[in-house]
């Protein structure tokens, strides 16, 4: 079965290798080659499920992604940033970070703010903090906001939205390595050497055998559609056997219904 972990995702279903190996012995083809060909297509597929994307994806055509996708992806980042911080001006927080000393922020006796954000490394630390198991921020009180300068916020969430896309680079990665025709948007190519994500073929006493894996924020969410696309592709391998298996008999002169 498909395997999680933190923000990993192996896709090495037994059940998936063993039929498209009964398939491939089926028509007389050649195992390895249509094993790598089918698991290839499924990290395609595992791509195009993966977040962001601007409608549900479909499973149709060899393309990954689209450009509205990534641009969902960075309207994704903006709202989730925006969502753990009360974002004021410059000068305002300047202030309030001089008067505090670091501290929480009062109004009228009360907590208003747990204090000043006032560095990259200290927003990226407290973004990481609050990232739940789904991979989206947390939704806290306003009095448990720190208060960000407008243009720190607008300085981190731009070197944010330049990660939008890798974790769809995962499996198209996955997928190329094993031969998967096809390209992707240039916003999820651009990641390709830097995805951590891999496609490669074993030889084990049962057959030959691929496994497919990504790493990246985001894969949480595609993991519930796994046994859905495992499905689809078995589904339409069987029909690419099946046309394989009638180009075969036309090519040899037998007639074929």
């Amino acid at each position: 079965m498909p395997r999680r972990g933190n923000s990993k995702i192996y896709v090495d279903d037994s059940t998936f290798q063993k039929r498209a190996r009964k398939l491939a012995k089926k028509l007389g083809v050649d195992e390895y080659k249509f094993v790598k060909e089918q698991t290839g297509i499924l990290a395609r597929e595992v791509a195009k499920m993966t977040p962001p994307y601007a409608t549900f994806p479909k499973l149709t055509g060899t393309s990954v992604g689209t450009a509205k996708d990534i641009k969902a992806g960075e309207w994704a980042v903006y709202n989730d940033i925006k969502q753990i911080c009360f974002i004021v001006p410059n000068e305002v927080a300047e202030r309030a970070r001089r008067t505090t000393q670091g501290g929480p922020i009062y109004r009228k006796g009360q907590i208003v703010s747990p204090g000043v954000i006032s560095s990259i490394s200290l927003l990226s630390a407290w973004h990481k903090k609050n990232v739940g198991s789904n991979g989206r921020t947390k939704d806290l009180d306003v009095p448990l906001l720190p208060w960000v300068p407008e243009s720190l916020f607008i300085e981190y969430v731009k070197t944010m939205k330049r990660n939008v896309g890798i974790a769809k680079a995962a499996f198209w990665k996955a997928g190329d390595n094993l031969g998967a025709k096809g390209t992707a948007v240039a916003g999820i190519k651009r990641h390709a050497a830097r995805a951590s994500g891999n496609g490669k073929m074993k030889k084990t006493n049962k057959g030959p055998y691929g496994l497919i894996y990504g790493k990246a924020d985001g894969l949480f969410h595609v993991f519930k559609h796994l046994p859905r696309l495992e499905r689809n592709r078995l589904i339409k391998a069987v029909k690419r056997l099946e046309f394989t298996g009638r180009e075969a008999a036309k090519k040899s002169g037998f007639k074929v219904r």
